[in-house]
């Protein structure tokens, strides 16, 4: 354990492990984040013994955390995170996350991402045209042999199944087997525009898919036929979690809730001003959570569709959320190089963390798993995997 020692001894003289910690505890002090520092402090087991050189400016990579001692305000969390963000963790109020593990394709893939229910692989496309596979236990990754003609728009897992399907700019949604060889399995052909996003009723052996010209297209899986058409569509398409029932489409800056067996609309969410470009649900399926690029809204349906947290962007160009597959009332937001912690608490949103997606630009491509507690982003030709 660290001990006080004289002034004669210099800064590198404490190069521990323990010496580091306390570094950090008493930067994080300093700095004003007091919540921060005492959740680090009992986390990594440290003693507040700190050595009267820690109050004099350090040499070399400590000394560009160090400067940024005492400005707390919103505005420096992304620098100050983007610093921390070469420890193990990055720690705030209690949450972390880490960076896991990393997979490179051959082609872009950025726009849309999702977990298998189990966690174990992730799906992504984009203008690359072919879905790209990883294999989280192994770490590997394969690109599939056939491909849409144009973009893959969005990716979405069976629940309880390694099955997936892709929409495509294409007109088409291919529905596809994710294990080793991954193939194709069946497309289904019957949109007359570009078929923007697509998702599995979990209750059922159906999926739906959604076009430009706002048509909802339902899919039987078994007998791979369309069963029905309907006026009702948008830019997204989100079934509600376990039960199904409930079918949440985005539209411009509107949300319809529709029932998933009549099509009839259950509530209008309103109150963005911009187009929303993505949605999620709470795995409960009482709360959907939505972003537009200079917002993010949260809404409740035990509250008959209420809006009942707001949180503007403030300049970083929201792109995706999730809800954090550990912390329910905690949301992972996806902007322009930066991904934000948002914590629902008391009426009120707050970020309590702001860090660095490893992209250098947006991230529209955004999926989390509760089962390992996952998280996956698309870039470019990359996929990230945080924990």
């Amino acid at each position: 354990m660290l001990t006080a020692r004289g002034p004669s001894r210099s800064i590198e003289s404490f190069q521990s492990r323990d010496n580091f910690d306390n570094f950090i505890s008493d930067y994080l002090n300093k700095s004003g984040f007091l919540n921060t520092a005492e959740c680090f402090q009992n986390e990594a087991r440290i003693m507040r013994v700190i050595p009267p050189e820690f109050d004099h400016y350090p040499r070399g990579i400590l000394y560009d955390v160090w400067s940024h001692r005492g400005s707390s305000s919103q505005n420096q969390a992304p620098n100050v995170a983007a610093i921390i963000d070469t420890t193990p963790q990055i720690i705030r109020e209690g949450y972390s996350i880490q960076h896991l593990s990393r997979f490179e394709s051959n082609q872009r893939l950025f726009l849309s991402c999702d977990f298998s229910s189990d966690g174990k692989i992730v799906a992504s496309g984009g203008p690359g045209m072919k879905p790209f596979i990883c294999y989280i236990e192994t770490r590997q990754s394969v690109t599939t042999s056939e491909a849409h003609s144009l973009s893959i728009l969005d990716v979405r897992f069976k629940p309880g199944s390694n099955m997936f399907a892709t929409s495509s700019a294409d007109k088409t949604v291919k529905v596809w087997d994710a294990n080793r060889t991954a193939r194709l399995l069946f497309s289904f052909v019957g949109h007359n525009a570009s078929v923007r996003s697509l998702d599995f009723n979990p209750f059922k052996e159906t999926l739906c898919s959604s076009d430009n010209y706002d048509e909802i297209k339902v899919w039987d899986l078994n007998r791979k036929c369309k069963i029905a058409s309907y006026m009702e569509g948008g830019s997204i398409v989100r079934f509600q979690p376990g039960s199904g029932t409930l079918l949440a489409v985005a539209k411009r800056n509107v949300i319809t809730i529709l029932d998933s067996k009549s099509m009839g609309v259950k509530y209008r969410l309103q109150g963005h001003t911009k187009n929303i470009c993505s949605l999620c649900w709470s795995a409960g399926g009482k709360t959907i959570a939505s972003v537009s690029d200079d917002d993010v809204r949260v809404w409740s349906l035990s509250l008959d569709g209420q809006c009942t947290y707001e949180y503007p962007s403030k300049g970083n160009m929201f792109a995706s959320v999730v809800f954090h597959p550990r912390h329910r009332n905690v949301l992972v937001v996806g902007g322009f190089q930066w991904m934000e912690l948002l914590i629902l608490e008391n009426g009120q949103i707050r970020c309590i963390s702001a860090f660095s997606s490893r992209s250098g630009k947006s991230v529209p491509g955004l999926a989390a798993c509760t089962e390992n507690e996952s998280i996956a982003t698309t870039h470019k030709s990359v996929v990230n995997i945080w924990k």
